[in-house]
């Protein structure tokens, strides 16, 4: 049995192989678009689901709007190209940059603080939640929070109440619930605020009760739930265009975010580029006092001098010394110069890390010898700074990477410091060492007079002041000019606009989905069904799994119509399908033995509910319109049906003859058709297989056999059990009953068994219940015979017809057999 039952699993495995393979073929073809029919209520329900389903996400998906703006990134300062001014702020010039600090959550935050954002108003539906953001029609006014705990909370506000309203929240756990009188200020222990109401009568808007609320934001919440709804990318390299994208499910705040971005970063250009050559102007106005007071006293003294000496100018002094002392002077300005920039910008270094302005450095070092020594350190200091200021928005200071953060910014302050340190003292050795070259200079033309060279001496000081006072003023008016004439040209070419169509979801695109869905979905279950259908469908399909050879006596059509409670159909209507098949399965039998004499049928099939007593009934009857006389022996003693067929009562029959208990001539029952007798089962018998195997049984028979020219034997399944085996073997005529979309595959092989087992070489088979549609599918229902009578069939409906309904003339085979009977 074991083996039996891994045989059998191997045969359905091969038959499903067998169906994939084929399925391209005629024949599997049809047997699909069958199965596509008979799954027709599943189709609709799948695609009818995916609709609902469309519609239902359609309905209850909040729509997400999408608002864009492109900016060209340009940039020109007329003032700066006339004077001939090294930029100050070069470094800044990369569009890549630009980019990537209107993504920081530090432009984001500058940019959303232009907004009217600090209160978030909302009206909450049984699904979805929507943003008033420009559509509310209250307001609050004069907001002042009292404890930060309240932020991000949502608070309802109930304005049903007849003159009041009603505020409610929690906060830490505890519920706040409190009244207030409209139009007046609402204190809370968390924020007071008045209530302005722009539109009282939506007030009575059944839709707004209890659904109001609003929520006071925190800058760093407000910058986290944005920022990933904003995007910036580089539209074109070439041309320096940025497009920036804002999404909400509110169009209005949607195009706002855009605009906004894009008018917050020309104002911001223009502001740190306006605060470097502010810093360096507020350089040159602290230096430039100093040097006037100093170039005031050195003024003083030098005409104090010439009074009291007498001394009108240096043209007495030798042209040698005068042309050195001038070299020494230029060299000396330069080194002082340095000497109080390096000063300068170690003040502005040395400083706690929130007030170091890395903009009032770089400014500094511009046409010094120390540019390229310090501007890497000062850039990298930079970048740290802005790192860090992008963390604070996110961290708390007891962050390990905020500390980390400020570990490596203090290490870079101290290098920074230390090199300026280093650089102001080698300029103070370099100017000692000039002053020492001055003085030896000095004591060589000691032979001068003592008046001309003391003379000298104040001059090149007054002389000194004075040209760096000079240079100063210059370097204070270039600036100057520079600043006024910087213009950002940094410009909206397409300013956003409110969008109308949403982004997503996309009605067409969503039905048009969900609706292919549906068309998958539909045709993986009649793929599904077709493959695991292992049940017989055609005569094709007992000759391709029979290993022996199967007789087919015919098929017999379905019948569309309820059976009545007699089997009985040929009767009704002679000319039906079904009463023409049954015609020409009693024509073939005669290729199974032709030979003279009464004649034995025996019927079987595999399982209960093939239609085997049906069969029977229906050949017996059509044997009867022949002439002949036929009686109908009812063996299924476990579940006999012969009774109810001819709608009689089970009282006697086989069981009672065979334990003698009965007559013959009590148990023969008439039936509406001349020449059609038939014994019902009787009693059902507690041994029903020694019966049948009983001596009396074959004397029973015999004798019916001188009384009847046809004995026709309505055997029990053998599939369930053996009891009608004996009959099939003395049966001149054996027939297995096969039902079309009923029998499994598998049911062939016990056919195969009964053959090689038991030796009945003449067994046939007959295919019931066939429906003919499947012809309109390309469905053919070919087979031959092996008696040297061969045929193909195809039921296309007949010239027959059933019950007055007159039918089309079949073009194919069948017309022609049909029409041979």
């Amino acid at each position: 049995m074991v083996g039996e039952d891994i045989s059998q699993r191997n045969l359905n495995f091969e038959s499903y192989k067998e169906r994939i393979t084929n399925f391209s073929n005629e024949f599997e073809l049809g047997l699909f678009l069958y199965i596509v029919k008979r799954s027709t209520f599943w189709i609709l329900l799948c695609i009818l689901s995916a609709l609902a389903a469309a519609f239902i996400y359609l309905r209850y998906t909040a729509p997400i709007y999408e608002a864009r703006t492109t900016i060209q990134l340009r940039e020109s300062n007329t003032a700066q190209q006339v004077l001939s001014m090294n930029a100050f702020a070069d470094e800044d010039n990369n569009l890549q940059a630009d980019v990537e600090l209107m993504r920081s959550k530090f432009f984001i935050g500058k940019a959303l603080k232009r907004m009217d954002l600090e209160v978030s108003y909302y009206n909450r539906g049984q699904i979805l939640t929507e943003d008033l953001y420009k559509r509310t029609f209250f307001r609050l006014k004069e907001l002042s929070v009292l404890d930060e705990t309240i932020r991000d909370q949502p608070v309802f506000i109930d304005l049903t109440l007849p003159g009041k309203l009603k505020l409610s929240y929690v906060v830490g756990g505890q519920t706040y619930d409190q009244e207030f009188v409209r139009g007046q200020v609402i204190r809370t222990p968390h924020f007071s605020c008045l209530i302005e109401l722009n539109d009282p009568a939506q007030v009575l808007d059944a839709d707004m009760r209890g659904s109001l609320y609003f929520r006071i934001n925190s800058p760093s919440s407000l910058v986290n739930r944005f920022a990933s709804l904003i995007s910036v990318n580089i539209a074109e390299a070439n041309a320096k265009t940025v497009t920036i994208s804002g999404k909400n499910e509110n169009s209005h705040l949607a195009r706002d975010m855009a605009q906004v971005m894009a008018e917050t970063f020309i104002d911001y250009d223009v502001e740190r580029r306006s605060e470097s050559a502010e810093s360096i102007i507020r350089f040159i106005r602290s230096q430039k006092d100093t040097v006037f007071e100093q170039l005031r006293e050195s003024e003083l003294h030098l005409q104090t001098f010439k009074m009291e000496n007498r001394v009108a100018d240096l043209e007495q002094l030798t042209p040698i010394f005068l042309e050195r002392s001038r070299d020494f002077e230029n060299e000396s300005v330069k080194l002082s110069m340095e000497i109080s920039l390096l000063r300068e910008i170690g003040h502005a270094t040395d400083r706690p890390l929130p007030e170091i302005n890395v903009y009032d450095l770089m400014p500094l070092l511009v046409g010094t010898s120390h540019e390229t020594v310090l501007r890497g350190m000062i850039e990298s200091m930079e970048d740290l700074l802005r790192l860090r200021d992008e963390m604070a928005m996110e961290a708390t200071p007891k962050n390990e990477g905020v500390i980390s953060l400020e570990y490596q910014i203090s290490v870079q302050k101290r290098m920074l410091l230390q090199s300026i340190e280093n650089l102001r003292l080698r300029a103070e050795d370099r100017l000692k060492e000039l002053q020492q070259h001055m003085s030896e200079f000095e004591m060589r033309f000691l032979s001068l007079p003592e008046q001309e060279l003391q003379y000298a001496r104040i001059a090149r000081v007054f002389s000194i002041n004075e040209k760096y006072y000079t240079q100063l003023l210059e370097k204070e008016i270039e600036h100057r000019i520079s600043k006024a004439g910087f213009v950002s040209e940094n410009r909206i070419l397409e300013n956003a606009m409110l969008p109308v169509e949403p982004l997503s979801p996309k009605r067409n695109m969503v039905l048009l989905s969900y609706l292919l869905t549906g068309f998958i979905v539909s045709f993986l279950i009649v793929l599904i069904r077709y493959i695991l259908h292992d049940n017989i469908t055609s005569l094709s399909d007992i000759s391709k799994l029979s290993n022996a050879s199967i007789s087919v006596l015919g098929m017999v059509p379905k019948y569309k119509k309820e059976i009545p409670i007699s089997q009985l159909l040929i009767d009704k209507n002679p000319k039906s399908l079904i009463a023409e098949a049954f015609r020409s399965i009693r024509t073939n039998l005669q290729f199974v033995d032709n030979t003279t004499g009464p004649k034995t049928i025996a019927i079987t099939s595999t399982i209960s509910g093939e239609g085997k007593t049906f069969v029977a009934i229906n050949l017996a009857g059509i044997i009867s319109y022949s002439g002949k006389r036929v009686i109908i022996l009812d063996l299924d003693m476990r579940k006999p049906k012969i009774h109810l067929g001819f709608g009689v009562e089970n009282i006697r029959g086989m069981s009672t003859l065979l334990i003698d208990k009965d007559t013959l001539e009590n148990c023969i029952q008439h039936s509406q058709l001349e020449g059609l007798d038939f014994i019902t089962a009787g009693p059902i018998p507690p041994n029903p297989s020694e019966l049948i195997i009983s001596k009396r049984m074959n004397e029973l028979v015999e004798h019916l056999r001188t009384l009847y020219d046809v004995v026709l034997i309505d055997n029990p399944p053998v599939g369930l059990v053996t009891d009608g085996i004996p009959m099939i073997q003395r049966a001149d005529y054996p027939i297995y009953i096969f039902r079309s979309d009923y029998s499994k595959k598998q049911f062939i092989q016990n056919v195969d068994r009964l053959i090689n087992e038991n030796n009945i070489t003449k067994l046939a088979a007959i295919l019931n219940g066939v429906d003919v549609d499947r012809n309109k599918y390309g469905y053919n229902y070919g087979y031959g015979y092996g008696y040297g009578y061969g045929y193909g069939q195809m039921y296309g409906g007949g010239y027959y017809e059933e019950r007055g309904t007159r039918k089309k003339k079949s073009t194919g085979f069948l017309g022609w057999l049909l029409g041979r009977s």
